[in-house]
């Protein structure tokens, strides 16, 4: 058997042995919140509100679906465009300059926020790590659940827009590291972004 026809063979055997949920994944794709990803189906798409470390109350939009094998699959993308002008409206204001820019600092600080979040609300953290896509710097969290679940999460930052990925498996379904992998950053023109990286974590654009 050529080298070719065996790549052919292990390919199709691998395939069979596949849940049939696998077969039915689509790209996604959202120009409002500008990304794509994969989801098992099209997903059921809310308008909520996001409660940010400080206190302020964001725009939000969670897209979700469950799939055959009992899996949630959710990506909340919550919106900092209009973070400073909801500050400026809360009537509550202290006479510390610094307030001022508590939105900067309530959007820098999203990534680790909403990961000691997700760690305090997990029975154990099974991994915890940097990750970034297409050099989006973030966070990727395993964790497992008091209801025997394991939750397989992604969080990024780009654009004034924080990325919460879940992807919620019960035992003996397939892991969701797929789904939390995922993800694209997309530009007006809904192309894929990509950067380059300094050590220092300056950005420039590759694509």
């Amino acid at each position: 058997m050529t080298k070719l026809a065996k790549t052919v063979a292990g390919i199709a055997l691998l395939a069979v042995g596949l849940p049939q949920s696998a077969f039915a994944w689509i790209e996604f794709t959202d120009m409002q919140d500008f990304f794509s990803i994969n989801f098992p189906d099209e997903p059921t798409v809310e308008e909520i509100e996001h409660v940010s470390e400080y206190g302020t109350a964001l725009p939000a939009r969670r897209f979700s679906v469950t799939d055959n094998w009992g899996v949630t699959f959710t990506l909340t993308v919550v919106n900092f465009n209009d973070a400073e002008s909801l500050y400026s409206d809360i009537d509550d204001k202290t006479d510390d300059t610094t307030f001022t820019t508590m939105w900067i600092y309530d959007q820098r600080g999203a990534v680790p926020n909403e990961a000691a979040r997700m760690r305090a609300a997990a029975e154990e953290v099974l991994y915890d790590g940097w990750h970034h896509i297409d050099r989006v710097e973030g966070h990727n969290l395993v964790l497992r659940n008091a209801d025997d679940t394991t939750t397989y999460a992604a969080l990024y930052l780009h654009a004034r827009r924080l990325y919460i990925l879940e992807a919620k498996v019960p035992d003996g379904a397939p892991a969701g590291g797929l789904f939390q992998q995922s993800l694209a950053f997309l530009d007006e023109e809904g192309k894929q972004i990509r950067y380059w990286i300094t050590p220092e974590g300056e950005r420039s654009r590759e694509r």
